[in-house]
């Protein structure tokens, strides 16, 4: 989660930039600081890629990115360099000029919040180059969350909905504020409440992701066994999963998919370990993968396999953890607990 963590804090930080440079050009703040002049496109190619890294991220949790992916922030680090590159102070006194200038015919035409009148050739372009990049992103994560109605578990999992709220939300957005730009400038239709799609945009997909968020973090979209189940009915459930699945197996098991196999909210699962059983989550997924070297050892497997291969296949993801745990628990090493049950060591 942690990186799904940094994504979101990425998007909401490419959002509040956008909400921010569309509040100083509103109360003419921009005339103060004037470095942030034609700073509006930087944050647009940052929505697409991060979206796309989220929905990736939640389908497939374990997964490392390849370093070339990284590439799809390409257009964002191109735009910024751009953008830099024309801020020297010869640069920025031509630019304060032309925002005095902006500002002063925006008062008399609020029609201009949009922009100045352009062709429609020109609208295309910048068409192409600004909004029709997260689009193409949208979509893309629409298809990758397509696969996902083959499994039905996923499919009715709140962290499915909640992907499709973002990109769906954020997908209308887009286009309204497209449709009202279309209008205001093609069609010359223009109501006072067509600002809003362009100025607060950032500011309605902030509040929809926030919503979004909320849904699966409230868990009132995901089954609590403890609204049927008492606390004593719900431990022997996960025990026998433990037991039949062995879940635990996966080193990088986290609390997220544990309790999504069992349809519940990763807090109400560490509640009920840490009430019902007195440990907190690693505690409880180590004591099953030391049962398991233990009995794997007691039935000879050190005849085939290292003592650091039956820890890995157990779960464990170092040596030196893995030895580490055993001792807290049995008071040995895993090396002097095979030579006491006369177990030759490989």
């Amino acid at each position: 989660m942690n990186r799904i963590n940094g994504l979101l804090i990425l998007f909401f930080a490419a959002l509040s930039f956008d909400l921010f440079h569309y509040i100083i050009i509103t109360t003419k703040a921009i005339l103060s600081i004037p470095f942030f002049i034609g700073a509006g496109s930087i944050a647009q190619y940052l929505y697409g890629p991060t979206i796309y890294f989220i929905v990736l991220s939640v389908l497939h949790p374990n997964k490392k990115f390849n370093p070339y992916q990284y590439l799809h922030y390409l257009p964002f680090l191109i735009n910024l360099i751009w953008f830099l590159s024309y801020k020297s102070p010869e640069h920025i006194d031509q630019h304060l000029d032309m925002a005095t200038q902006f500002v002063t015919d925006m008062d008399s035409d609020p029609k201009l919040r949009f922009g100045y009148p352009i062709s429609l050739p020109s609208y295309i372009k910048l068409l192409v180059l600004f909004s029709i990049h997260p689009i193409i992103y949208l979509i893309v994560s629409i298809r990758k969350l397509d696969v996902v109605k083959t499994d039905r578990r996923l499919k009715n999992s709140a962290y499915y909905k909640w992907l499709r709220t973002i990109i769906f939300g954020f997908l209308t957005v887009v286009l309204l504020s497209e449709l009202a730009y279309a209008l205001v400038h093609f069609f010359e239709v223009y109501y006072w409440f067509l600002n809003s799609f362009v100025i607060w945009r950032p500011l309605y997909v902030s509040f929809l992701l926030f919503a979004a968020l909320l849904w699966p973090l409230s868990h009132k979209s995901l089954k609590h066994f403890g609204s049927s189940q008492t606390g004593s009915d719900f431990i022997m459930v996960l025990q026998n999963y433990m037991e039949g699945s062995k879940p635990y197996k996966n080193q990088q098991l986290s609390r997220y998919q544990l309790a999504e196999a069992l349809e519940v909210s990763p807090d109400y699962l560490t509640n009920m370990i840490n009430s019902e059983l007195g440990v907190n989550f690693r505690e409880f997924i180590n004591t099953y993968r030391i049962q398991e070297v233990k009995t794997r050892i007691e039935h000879g497997i050190l005849k085939d396999l290292t003592i650091e291969a039956v820890g890995n296949e157990a779960g464990f993801s170092s040596k030196s953890t893995f030895f580490r745990v055993f001792k807290d628990q049995e008071g040995v090493t895993p090396l002097s607990y095979a030579k006491q049950h006369d177990q030759s060591v490989n």
